[in-house]
């Protein structure tokens, strides 16, 4: 079928069963735009190209599928950069197309121009110009193929204006003729070889990674759980990954955060890391929190990963999901059972104490601590959760608990301060039948708060939760702590719920418990995006670790 290389794009992208496309309209992507808004591909236009290259990872991130953004030239892609690092770092397949000039005006330090490749090269798995029409087809498949295939991760495309304006004989085809729908699978002895190891633990513990969301194993990582009577933790990216409401669920191991789980997981002679990436500020990279004496399997799509941080037992590179089908099986064959619940319990029971007793509803204004324990109160089981980084964050790590299985998202390793409401759209376009919340600290709303425009104009009601103290946190508990508080981190903010209505939005200005209990309520059962700006004191800081939260 003969039709524009910007035709061939879209469909593409209909092939792969992409319904949504964040972009930041440009001249050099209108050939696109156009063949997408006569398709049936909704095009949600963004106030700024870092908006929709967040967005796109969100909506990846809550459908487990493919997130796509655009860009025009130059410094429109060069706008796109945060969110597509943050989506290599957290091994999100976000597809990134950037326009480019004419091939003729290359290299002439024309207007605009500057090397998008190399700069998305650096952060993404494949980063390419696509000269003509005739290549478009070819390299969109590949595209999403490397995009997809062993640790995921984004991919760049700059299509050259005469690319776009080219035509093309274009080929149909299908994702399953392009590229493999099938994970890897573990060998059979290496499974033995796992449970073999099992069978001779005192003390297994489950650690889950945020891989086996991306295989949907979620329900299967419950069902080896109860199995065995094996007590699972996740790490900081991974929250989702495991229900601290269930008996053996002890929350999350990371320093000063996991008060369960860190003393469930020091106890363990074996330690199975199923999709896991050890990050650093969970670990630390030392044996702190993840106890030297245990032996590690570790299951993982990224070959690099295997033995990076800790040295493996049994190291596996493959899809976690068939892995965890396979061990349940075994286990059930073979009748393994830990009598571990009885421990887990006393663990959790001992952690929620100390935990309460950090709490102090009655504090004015508000305390972190207290208003995170509201919110866990009134948000309903089912709400999905987008946090940004900041010090609050570090209390809701502490006092939240994360109820449903993959109802947690962070900016992961890259820690982009403002990322998470245009997260949040993303996520709530993926998820419009669900409760989307926004965590934000004060300073990180206001890096990417022009998007209150497309979430009222494109009808995407998030509630917003504003964790107000006039200042970077974190930065300012650094300053306390080793600068003799020469504090260069505090602020004035406007008004946010004032800020919402003049966007068309709605929201709520809030000192009190009370208070933010009726204006979650509220926000909850708005048809508008809702922003609760919540006043919080500015001396509740949890201690320094790293910068990012």
């Amino acid at each position: 079928m003969k039709m524009t290389g910007a035709g061939a794009v879209v469909e593409v992208l209909k092939e792969e069963g992409i319904q949504h496309v964040f972009h930041l309209p440009g001249s050099q992507i209108i050939d696109i735009l156009d063949e997408i808004y006569q398709s049936p591909i909704r095009p949600i236009m963004t106030r700024h190209e870092q908006g929709a290259a967040f967005m796109a990872e969100g909506y990846a991130r809550a459908t487990r599928g493919v997130g796509v953004c655009m860009s025009t030239v130059g410094p429109g892609a060069v706008n796109l950069v945060a969110g597509v690092a943050a989506s290599y770092k957290a091994g999100t397949p976000v597809i990134a197309i950037t326009g480019v000039h004419d091939q003729k005006m290359l290299e002439k330090d024309s207007f605009h121009e500057i090397d998008q490749v190399g700069v998305f090269k650096p952060i993404t798995k494949w980063s390419a110009y696509v000269p003509q029409s005739e290549k478009i087809p070819e390299m969109m498949r590949k595209a999403f193929r490397i995009a997809l295939t062993g640790r995921k991760g984004p991919v760049h495309l700059a299509i050259l204006d005469n690319a776009s304006k080219g035509t093309v004989n274009f080929p149909r085809s299908r994702p399953s003729r392009y590229r493999t729908q099938t994970p890897p699978t573990c060998p059979e002895e290496t499974i033995d070889q796992m449970v073999g190891l099992l069978q001779k633990a005192r003390f297994p513990f489950i650690l889950a990674g945020v891989d086996t969301l991306w295989s949907r194993a979620g329900h299967d990582l419950v069902e080896l759980a109860e199995a065995a009577g094996i007590p699972v933790g996740t790490l900081r990216d991974s929250w989702g990954a495991f229900p601290a409401s269930h008996p053996l669920g002890v929350g999350m191991v990371a320093r000063s955060r996991g008060e369960a789980g860190n003393r469930c997981i020091q106890q363990a002679d074996l330690i199975l890391a199923l999709g896991v990436k050890f990050d650093f500020q969970s670990t630390r990279y030392s044996y702190d929190i993840i106890p030297q004496k245990a032996k590690i399997i570790h299951v993982t799509n990224d070959p690099e990963e295997v033995g990076r941080i800790y040295p493996v037992k049994i190291g596996a590179v493959c899809d976690p999901g068939p892995v965890i089908k396979a061990l349940v099986k075994k286990v059930k064959a073979r009748n393994i059972h830990f009598n571990l619940i009885d421990t887990i319990s006393e663990i959790k029971k001992t952690a929620r104490k100390k935990l309460d007793a950090e709490v102090d509803p009655k504090a004015v204004p508000l305390q972190p601590q207290a208003i995170v324990r509201t919110l866990r109160k009134t948000l309903p089981p089912d709400t999905i959760i987008v946090m940004d980084g900041g010090n609050f964050a570090k209390h809701v790590r502490r006092q939240f608990d994360i109820v449903e299985i993959d109802t947690y998202h962070y900016p992961d390793d890259f820690g982009s301060v403002g990322a998470s409401f245009p997260m949040a759209l993303g996520v709530k376009v993926a998820c419009p039948q669900r409760p989307v919340a926004c965590l934000n600290g004060d300073g990180a709303f206001l890096l990417n708060s022009q998007e209150l425009e497309t979430a009222v104009r494109e009808k995407i009601n998030v509630l917003t939760v504003v964790f107000n103290d006039f200042g970077f946190g974190n930065v300012r508990a650094y300053q306390k702590t080793k600068y003799e508080c020469r504090f260069m981190c505090d602020h004035d903010n406007p008004p946010f719920d004032k800020m919402a209505r003049l966007f068309k939005a709605d929201g709520a200005h809030v000192e009190s418990l009370d208070q933010l209990e009726r204006a979650v309520k509220k926000g909850l059962r708005s048809k508008k995006p809702y922003i609760i700006d919540v006043m919080m004191t500015r001396e509740a800081l949890e201690k320094p670790g790293f910068v990012g939260g």
